[in-house]
């Protein structure tokens, strides 16, 4: 039986999911730009053979030609082409590199928790226990902690 990985490399070589092989080809061309401004690349496509990037950092017109140097280096390097890490760029052909900058920051998407979900498990524990603490305090404490588990073992909500 085929694994997951098996599967994906046997459709990407077809021409319906020639974009699986794209987006592949454009996270390890994004591998070669600096840590800082990979994480704000928003993203990435390839259209008519020429590779659009879209990256929401302020940058000045020297990092940006560094970029767009360091990602045509890469492609025009046959030795770094046939290395074993761009092995999926092979079938993609890339002539040009246009960098667009967005100055709209990227929107954090944050996890929607409700609120109005009040759970309520209902008490297992019996509170039949005893009770040897010498301090007085302590032991007090221990009681009420008692009381509660016993009242909220009668209670049927």
């Amino acid at each position: 039986m085929k694994n997951a990985h098996d599967i994906i490399v046997s459709l990407q070589h077809k021409p319906q999911f020639k974009k699986i092989l794209h987006y592949k080809c454009i996270d390890k061309l994004m591998s070669t730009i600096l840590p800082a401004i990979r994480r704000s690349v928003k993203h990435g496509y390839i259209h008519k053979n020429i590779l659009y990037i879209t990256i929401t950092a302020a940058l000045n017109k020297y990092d940006k030609d560094n970029i767009i140097k360091t990602i045509k280096t890469v492609l025009n390097s046959k030795m770094i082409l046939e290395s074993d890490r761009f092995v999926s760029c092979n079938d993609v052909i890339i002539e040009d590199v246009i960098l667009y900058i967005d100055h709209k920051p990227q929107k954090e998407h944050q996890l929607y928790t409700s609120s109005s979900h009040n759970i309520h498990y209902k008490e297992r524990a019996s509170g039949e226990i005893e009770i040897s603490i010498e301090d007085e305090k302590l032991k007090e404490v221990a009681q009420t902690i008692q009381e509660i588990i016993k009242s909220g073992k009668d209670d049927p909500t």
